[in-house]
């Protein structure tokens, strides 16, 4: 089905989504996409991993339930961001609000995750759309900063305004309080314009 979308002038449209407000369908589709994306689990030990984080994210986002065991805060304001394209989910973004604690004082930011492009639309302009919708949040909550984490998508975020920082990252909720919670390559914040906090800052919750 995708593959008929290559070549075509892209008109979308994103539909948000809060906690307990996605369709069960739209959720099935944003785990097909995400095993289009990503390809299936290799062994059973991440197919039984990715079960119990779908189950985990079924009954947050359909049900609006946030599970009682987890030790993460349970987050603010937060929306998918769903953008279909010729009837069928193409790009999926999701954002939420966090306060991150600077050694000046806590700061309020946007937090952005869980970004994918089907395979077959990538370069379209697709993927961009679904991360600039998420961006306009901004302006909407009030806040100066978004802030995430980037693999080998950096400079698509460097492209768009973004720039990477190169502070040292803590996590006061965590086990080992004193190490790195992101596990991706980059750490970003959108805009790259606005001037940022130095110095050691804690995430408040495990990397996304």
């Amino acid at each position: 089905m995708y593959n008929s979308w290559m070549g075509e002038k892209p008109s979308f449209t994103i539909r948000r989504h809060a906690p307990g407000h996605v369709p069960s369908f739209a959720f099935n589709d944003v785990q097909m996409l995400r095993s289009n994306a990503f390809g299936p689990p290799v062994s059973a030990a991440e197919a039984r991993a990715d079960e119990a984080v779908r189950v985990r994210s079924e009954n947050w986002w359909v049900h609006g339930e946030w599970p009682k065991s987890d030790r993460r805060p349970e987050p603010r304001k937060a929306l998918y961001h769903l953008l279909y394209y010729k009837g069928g989910l193409a790009a999926v973004s999701q954002t939420s609000v966090r306060t991150v604690h600077t050694p000046r004082s806590d700061l309020d930011l946007l937090t952005l995750a869980g970004v994918f492009c089907a395979p077959p639309v990538r370069g379209c302009g697709l993927g961009k759309a679904v991360i600039l919708d998420a961006f306009s949040r901004l302006k909407e909550q009030g806040l100066s900063y978004c802030l995430f984490q980037a693999g080998s998508s950096r400079g698509l975020y460097e492209k768009l305004g973004a720039t990477v920082v190169n502070n040292r990252f803590v996590d006061r909720t965590a086990k080992d309080p004193e190490a790195n919670p992101w596990f991706e390559d980059w750490v970003m914040r959108y805009p790259a314009e606005s001037p940022w906090p130095g110095g050691i800052i804690d995430l408040n919750g495990p990397g996304y």
